[in-house]
């Protein structure tokens, strides 16, 4: 069963800070899927496509919450979650296993070395976007206008999402 709250229509707003998400996997179809189920809130994608990239831009454009595969060429995603997770400055940062790995003891050892969440592939989005509002604000877009700064949203609803385990 899924719950979802509303809030009230908004007018037009300034761009304030939007919430910002590294996905970091070498599938080039998991990153776009993501993004593609991302685009319809107000929040920016930032896609790497191994964990040395995805280390690099977590220090370069400090995200607000990390989606990493495990299993990746040049930095493998458990390497990336102990960089984050050593280091002061970013160990604040959530993040989402998703992998296709099946281990039973790897949930529990990803959680041991920090993450947020783990979640196996193939997901649904509905339980994807779950877990990313568990972490941060996931504000749904209606339309969007051009002005000086770029883009300017409409804000039609909050949404909270509630997912139980026995689905």
């Amino acid at each position: 069963m899924k719950e979802r709250s509303q809030a009230a229509t908004t007018d037009l707003l300034e761009p304030t800070s939007r919430s910002t998400i590294l996905c970091v996997d070498d599938d080039p179809d998991i990153t776009h899927a993501i993004q593609k189920i991302l685009s319809n809130y107000d929040v920016d994608v930032i896609s790497d496509c191994c964990g040395r990239l995805g280390t690099w831009d977590v220090y370069k454009k400090k995200p607000d919450l990390i989606i990493t595969d495990l299993r990746m060429p040049d930095g493998d995603g458990q390497h990336l979650l102990e960089e984050v997770k050593v280091n002061t400055q970013t160990s604040h940062i959530p993040v989402i296993v998703l992998t296709g790995q099946r281990d039973t003891h790897l949930p529990g050892q990803m959680r041991h070395l920090g993450a947020a969440s783990f979640l196996q592939k193939p997901v649904h989005h509905t339980r994807l976007l779950a877990e990313i509002s568990r972490f941060i604000s996931l504000t749904a877009l209606d339309w969007a206008t051009a002005n000086k700064n770029g883009l300017v949203y409409k804000q039609i609803e909050s949404q909270t999402f509630v997912e139980y385990d026995n689905e």
